[in-house]
This record gives C-alpha cells, sequence and structure tokens, in this order.
C-alpha cells in the first residue's frame, strides 16, 4: 500500500477540522435564529434563577423595612445595565414604590395578581421587557429581621411607625431592557457567522497553501524524475543532437537533415569473432567496456561525437567550422586510438585482452539529422550523418587489416601537411562500384 505523503495528510486533516468547524457554527447559528424565541427569552431562561434570586435576596432582607428602604433597594437595582425600572407591589397587586418609569411603559396602579405570574413579560415595548416576579420572605429569618429592626430603629427613629404599617412585598415588577438583549443578540450570531468564516477563510488558505506546497513538491519530483531520465537517455544520444535539442527545443523541424561538412571514423576491432570463441561473454563484454571508455575520452579530446556503437564497433562525427580543421582531429583520434592499443598489448596483464582496431575516415559532405523510423507505437529516432561519405568511411575500416588507419582522398587532401602517409592505390571496397584510392596514415605522425 502506497505511503501518503505529509503535506498531503495535512492537507486533509485541516479540510476535516475546518468542515467540522463551519459545520458546528453553522448549525449553531441556525439553531440560535430558527429557535422559535426571542434572545430577551433565552437569556431569561438561561439566567432566571440567578436573576430571581439575586432580586429575591435583595428585597427579601429589606422586605420589612419601610418605604425609604424599599427606595434604597431600587436605587441598587437600576445600578444594573440591564434593569431600566423597578416596582414593589404588596400582595394585592397594589404598588408600594417604583422608579420612574421610562417612557412608552404603560404601568397600571393596580395589577390583577392572577395575571402575575414568577417570570412573567407582562408588557413588552421596543427597548423595554416587564417582567413580573414573586416575593419570597422566607429567605429573612425572625432573627435576621430583629437584627435590621433593631438597627433601623437605632438609625432611623422617626420611621418606626411608617415600618410597622408599611404593607409587605409580594411581588416585583423589573423593566428589563430589551435593546440591549437585541444588541448582544445581534453581536452573538455575528461573531458566530463572523468566527466561522474567518475559520473557513484561514482553512481556505491554508488548504491553497498546503495544495500549492503538494504541486511545488510534485513538481520538484516531476522535475527530478525529468533529469534524471535525461541524464539516462543523454547517454544514449549523440552530444550533437543534444547540442540542437538544447539551443532551440521548440524549433520547427527540430533534427531534420541537413547537408553538413563532416569527418566521420568508424572503429572496428580486429578478429572479435575470434574472440567471442576463446573468452566468456562476461569478458567480452568487459573487455569492451574497458577498451571503448578509453577510445572515449580520446574522442572527446578531440571534439569529436560517438554516434552510434555496434557490438565491435563504433561511428564517430567530427565537425568544425574548418572543414581541415576536424579532419586533422579525426585522423589524430585514430593514431592515438591505435597507440593506446599498442602500449596496453604490452603490460602482458592476464585479466586483459590485447587487441587491435582497424579504423575507417572520410571526409566530406554528409546528410546529418535524425532518421525518422513511424509505427503504431509511435516514432523512433536516430541521429547519424548518412550519404556516400559515411558508407565510405565504414568501408575502409572494413578493409583495414593489424590496426591500420586508413582515410579516403579527400581526407587526404586537408591532411597531407599534417600527417605522413602512403597510397595504397586504387581498391575494391564492399558496395562500392570503382575502386577508390585509400591511403595509410603512419603512426610515426602521433608528434604533431
Amino acid at each position: 500500500m502506497k505511503k501518503k505523503s505529509r503535506p498531503r495528510l495535512y492537507l486533509w486533516l485541516v479540510i476535516l477540522a475546518s468542515v467540522t468547524l463551519s459545520v458546528t457554527l453553522t448549525i449553531t447559528s441556525i439553531k440560535i435564529i430558527r429557535g422559535g424565541k426571542s434572545f430577551t427569552e433565552v437569556i431569561q431562561e438561561e439566567n432566571k434563577t440567578f436573576v430571581v434570586n439575586t432580586v429575591r435576596f435583595g428585597h427579601g432582607v429589606m422586605a420589612h423595612m419601610g418605604s425609604e428602604t424599599y427606595d434604597s433597594l431600587i436605587d441598587l437595582a437600576l445600578k444594573s445595565k440591564f434593569i431600566l425600572f423597578l416596582a414593589i407591589l404588596d400582595e394585592d397587586g397594589n404598588i408600594i414604590a417604583q422608579s420612574d418609569p421610562p417612557g412608552g411603559l404603560r404601568l397600571l396602579k393596580t395589577y390583577d395578581v392572577l395575571e402575575l405570574k414568577d417570570g412573567k413579560i407582562l408588557e413588552k415595548t421596543k427597548s423595554i421587557n416587564l417582567i413580573s416576579y414573586k416575593a419570597k420572605r422566607e429567605l429573612v429569618s425572625t432573627e435576621e429581621h430583629m437584627t435590621h429592626h433593631a438597627t433601623f430603629t437605632k438609625s432611623k427613629p422617626a420611621m418606626m411607625g411608617q415600618h410597622k404599617d408599611a404593607p409587605k412585598p409580594g411581588w416585583f415588577l423589573v423593566g428589563m431592557d430589551g435593546s440591549l438583549f437585541t444588541m448582544h443578540y445581534r453581536d452573538m450570531v455575528i461573531q458566530t457567522v463572523g468566527t466561522g468564516a474567518v475559520f473557513l477563510f484561514i482553512g481556505i488558505l491554508i488548504i491553497v497553501f498546503l495544495g500549492m506546497i503538494q504541486r511545488y513538491e510534485l513538481a520538484n519530483l516531476s522535475i527530478e524524475r525529468l533529469l534524471k531520465i535525461k541524464r539516462v537517455l543523454s547517454r544514449f544520444v549523440p552530444q550533437t543532437a543534444k547540442n540542437v535539442i538544447e539551443k532551440d527545443p521548440e524549433k520547427k523541424g527540430l533534427l531534420d537533415k541537413y547537408i553538413q561538412d563532416a569527418s566521420v571514423l568508424f572503429l572496428d576491432i580486429e578478429g572479435f569473432t575470434l574472440l567471442q570463441g576463446q573468452y566468456s561473454q562476461e569478458t567480452i563484454n568487459r573487455t569492451i567496456e574497458f577498451y571503448f571508455s578509453l577510445f572515449f575520452k580520446l574522442i572527446q579530446n578531440k571534439g569529436g561525437d560517438i554516434n552510434e556503437t555496434a557490438g565491435d564497433g563504433m561511428m564517430v562525427i567530427f565537425l568544425d567550422s574548418d572543414p581541415i580543421k576536424h579532419a586533422q582531429n579525426a585522423v589524430k583520434t585514430a593514431l592515438n586510438i591505435q597507440e593506446q592499443c599498442r602500449q596496453l598489448s604490452t603490460d602482458n596483464d592476464p585479466d586483459k585482452i590485447s587487441i587491435k582496431v582497424n579504423s575507417g575516415i572520410n571526409s566530406g559532405k554528409v546528410y546529418l539529422g535524425s532518421t525518422k523510423m513511424r509505427g503504431s507505437e509511435g516514432e523512433r529516432w536516430t541521429f547519424t550523418a548518412s550519404g556516400s561519405v559515411t558508407i565510405m568511411a565504414a568501408r575502409l575500416s572494413d578493409y583495414a587489416q593489424n590496426g591500420q588507419v586508413l582515410i579516403g582522398g579527400e581526407t587526404a587532401k586537408r591532411v597531407e601537411d599534417s600527417f605522413p602517409m602512403r597510397c595504397l592505390g586504387r581498391v575494391p571496397l564492399k558496395n562500392i562500384k570503382d575502386p577508390v584510392e585509400i591511403f595509410e596514415v603512419s603512426s610515426l605522425s602521433l608528434s604533431v
């Protein structure tokens, strides 16, 4: 089973977290909006115990201390930012004490106790909700009452008669600020939806960012893979072809054949068939790779380009703007290879097979470019130099013996001042109609 990369795993975790949070916040907002109750009622239900007990405790302590004490309780209650009005009613629903009623609130002097219920909204305006609460005297014990009564008598002797005659509170009307509730409701919805939107936005940014990282990682992996493929394929592609492709890869008719002056060198190991009968295939392969590696270095030093190898031989193309120079480089390379083989044959190393390499060189106009083969599976291209010049070079290497370096007449004209050579006369070559004049280059010219 293929293992997921870390960026991909993080990406899915962020997506899951973002979706979960967004769904949760959305459901919460929908429940608040579609709950069927105003936010005021929600607040009342959630905080009913706290509000009721707070008010009851205050007026329970003050219950038997007279109207002035009720005024103190009213002043204390109005300090809350939620309470805009407070009225104290007796058991029969008559108002004992009250604060100044805010505008728009309709008050009665007497309320029907049958209409009063604990926590009931009696009246609801745009900015205020009038709620009734039942007084609870049991919160004050007899001892506490006597203590408060004694303290009040000492400090307020003039109010004693009023205290004895003051009616006992039975109900409290509390006017609560509905606009604050609405504002808090709106703020909560905005904050909930806003928080969800922010988290969703951040989640999307993270997803996009991680997606970019993942794409960057995949792009890097693809580039690395392409570079590896390029490095491998470049070992099979002639340098001349690589130079053309790298110079203008989008050029129309890329690698199409064109006429170019060149020198073509063919190398052929003498007696290769006999060697295969004397040594194992592994030994033969190791020998070929060893010698061809040496040849490759010598060829590169003179600007040659190995076009192809075939078993015991190879084809090398030499290009230069100066036709004499590339002909000289081809001959010099063949002579260096000849000398290298001669030196290795004198080492008497049992692990090395001594070989001789026959060389054929010809210069002139060649068709340089790709030979295209088309089939049902696509195209296969080979980059080569074709024409009579190439065929002549191949036939010269076939004709050579005992490690000779043979060159054609055109090559001889170009290098006659640089290398000693001897004419071998006109000789018949395979698949060439008329005998051709050939020359052998002497290894004495290596100092050139």
